[in-house]
Formats: C-alpha cells, sequence, structure tokens
C-alpha cells in the first residue's frame, strides 16, 4: 500500500517499525534458543510447543519484511535528503553547534580571580608563595591562573558565539521546513500496523 507523508512522519515510521522489530527479534531468539519447561509439566508440550513456534514462525516473517520495509524507508529518505540538500544543511548545522560550544566554553572559562600576565609582578608575596611552616627557607608555590584572553578576545568570542548560534538556529529552521516536503512509498500490508498506519 502506498502512503504519501512527510520526511519528518516517516523517520517516525521507520522508528516505530523499528522497536517493534527489536520486541518481535527477541520473542524469536527466545522461542527457539530459551524455552524450557519443567520436567513435571510433560501433559501436552507438543501443542505448547507448536504454538511456539507458531507465534516465533509468525514474528520471524514479520522481522523479515519489516527490516525490508525499513531499508525502502531510509532508502527513499536518503535520496529525498540529498536532492533537497539536508545533508549538507545538518552538515553545516552541526559544525555552526560545534564552534558555538567552544566559544561559549571559553567564555563560560573565564574567572573573576585570573590574572592577566602583566599584572603577576604586582601580585602580593603572600598570593606568589609562602615560607613554610617548618622554617627552612622554602616556599611553597602557590598557582595563579593567568587570564590569557583580553577583553578585544572575549568580545571577539561573544560575537562569534552569537553568529554561530544563529546560523545554526536558522539551518535548523530551514532543515524543519524541508522536513514537510511529501515523500510517497509503498510499504506491505504486514508492517501497517507496528508502523502505526493501520487504518
Amino acid at each position: 500500500m502506498n502512503y504519501l507523508l512527510t520526511l519528518t512522519r516517516w523517520h517516525k515510521v521507520a522508528e516505530r517499525i523499528n522497536a517493534a522489530l527489536k520486541e518481535r527479534e527477541a520473542n524469536v531468539k527466545a522461542a527457539f534458543t530459551s524455552t524450557t519447561i519443567s520436567s513435571w509439566n510433560r501433559e501436552g508440550i507438543e501443542e505448547k510447543a507448536a504454538e511456539i513456534v507458531h507465534r516465533a514462525a509468525a514474528d520471524l516473517a514479520l522481522v523479515e519484511i519489516g527490516a525490508h520495509a525499513v531499508a525502502a524507508i531510509r532508502s527513499a529518505l536518503a535520496l529525498k535528503n540529498a536532492q533537497l540538500g539536508i545533508s549538507g544543511k545538518l552538515a553545516e548545522a552541526e559544525a555552526a553547534k560545534r564552534r558555538a560550544a567552544l566559544y561559549k566554553a571559553l567564555l563560560d572559562g573565564q574567572r573573576a580571580d585570573m590574572v592577566r600576565p602583566e599584572g603577576v609582578r604586582s601580585l602580593p608575596a603572600q598570593l606568589i608563595g609562602e615560607t613554610e611552616p617548618f622554617g627552612f627557607g622554602r616556599h611553597a608555590s602557590r598557582s595563579v591562573t593567568l587570564q590569557t584572553a583580553d577583553q578585544p578576545f572575549v568580545e571577539m568570542l561573544r560575537a562569534k558565539l552569537a553568529s554561530e548560534q544563529t546560523r545554526a538556529t536558522r539551518l535548523l529552521d530551514d532543515i524543519a521546513d524541508l522536513n514537510r516536503d511529501r515523500l510517497e512509498i509503498e510499504l506491505p500490508q504486514e508492517v501497517l500496523g507496528i508502523a502505526g498506519l493501520a487504518a
């Protein structure tokens, strides 16, 4: 049966089918590798085993058909994404987000207790080091965090952060708009229920 859905919806359909297939795969594995009985429970075991095999075989068939359906959906989405330029925009958005995250980390790392390199010489002696309590004349050194980023650099980072955040948002909005495009894909009747498309 053919369905005409948005790209976003097709992604959701593929996720739903995959989730259902994982459950069915677990059932098939359990049925054919882990079915146990108590030694005293021999009455009607052939019928019970036949029912387990019947359900597992149906699940196995659904997994096989569903896997093909997911592959068809993903292939169609990949072609449409390439046609619309979604993959390129996603890559650009990820790069913008990565740069923005770095700028934000650098800005967040600026602290009030940092000392500019030119200010280190004028620090009070007790901040630079103290004589050890045993009186041997050695100094226990303290570390001082240098503020290597000057104010113009910090302002440049703020501007770049705002620019990259805006760029990433714009690209993601463009992608959301493109994902409203529709795509027609044929799905087998057997997967409609687990795809959330059954009438």
